[in-house]
């Protein structure tokens, strides 16, 4: 509903996408989107073994603009549908571990975001502080929050090119022998150099399949093991409603706010008994943040 989108056929048989934005805060993530897939040169694409979409261009379409992408085709499977396994989940997690490993050169030279685990660390920890300040989170989440914050273990990582946050349907999938297989990748509005954990939050609301999801991804990897990945990604996902809340605060909006604390409250009671740093990392996941899929879209702020 963010954008008006099409699928054409042009006369030369080419199938391109056409998406006019609807809200202001659309047009600006589809400007940065064809930012983004211009920056992913021949030699980049070279580098994967799915699609990435090709920006050709935009023309006004007032009072804003539309932007034009080749089709990638494919079908899509919603997070809490990924089976464990063979098929989605091992390609989703192959998928990931190829888009981390491309040369973060890429993203230097277009001049779009980067940070540094630190860097990381101090977003997130600003994000508690103020949420804290708004009085609306449990003290059992702020001491849980901090816990992990203050623990240099977690932020040791190496910062790769992420897609800032991907969730599931930014994968469409073709069958190969009849195995589903990642066909494209089809949202990179959010590319940057950061936190590979930020690309496997979503897994909060596929309990079933993050572990094939996580094996295939650190098979595929090409960079040293990182035995917090799982608990950064907890950490990501659960602070998502701590970013929900603070939207309501800057946007003043009463029901957004009393809908952030009702979410961090059942949170609060969900993870109770639950250590957001497991020693054994094959532990398996709390599906208590499954209330993440119904967690409304916040404008980017």
């Amino acid at each position: 509903g963010r954008n008006e989108s099409a699928v054409v056929t042009l006369t030369d048989g080419r199938t391109v996408v056409v998406r006019i934005p609807v809200e202001e805060s659309t047009a600006s993530e589809l400007a940065t989107e064809a930012l983004a897939l211009r920056a992913l040169t021949d030699g980049a694409r070279a580098l994967a073994d799915f699609l990435i979409p090709e920006f050709l261009g935009s023309a006004a379409t007032p009072p804003s603009r539309a932007f034009v992408t080749t089709f990638v085709p494919g079908y899509q499977v919603d997070t809490a549908q990924i089976p464990a396994g063979p098929g989605v989940a091992y390609s989703l997690g192959a998928t990931l571990a190829q888009v981390h490993a491309l040369p973060i050169s890429i993203v230097r030279n277009a001049g779009l975001p980067a940070r540094t685990a630190q860097e990381v660390r101090a977003d997130l920890e600003k994000v508690v502080e103020e949420a804290s300040a708004t009085g609306r989170v449990p003290v059992r989440l702020m001491v849980r929050w901090r816990e992990a914050l203050g623990n240099d273990a977690l932020w040791q990582f190496q910062p790769t090119i992420t897609l800032g946050g991907a969730d599931a349907l930014a994968f469409v999938y073709h069958d190969i022998d009849d195995v589903p297989t990642v066909a494209g990748v089809i949202d990179w509005h959010g590319l940057s150099i950061g936190d590979p954990a930020v690309d496997l939050q979503f897994l909060q609301t596929a309990p079933d399949a993050a572990d094939s999801v996580l094996d295939a991804y650190r098979a595929r990897a090409a960079r040293a093991g990182d035995e917090y990945l799982r608990a950064r990604a907890r950490l990501h996902a659960e602070l998502e409603f701590a970013r929900w809340l603070l939207h309501g605060r800057d946007t003043h909006d009463d029901a957004i706010m009393d809908d952030a604390g009702a979410m961090l409250d059942s949170l609060a009671e969900n993870v109770r008994e639950e250590d957001l740093m497991p020693l054994d990392d094959k532990i398996d996941l709390n599906d208590a943040l499954a209330a993440m899929s119904n967690l409304p879209e916040r404008a980017p702020v």
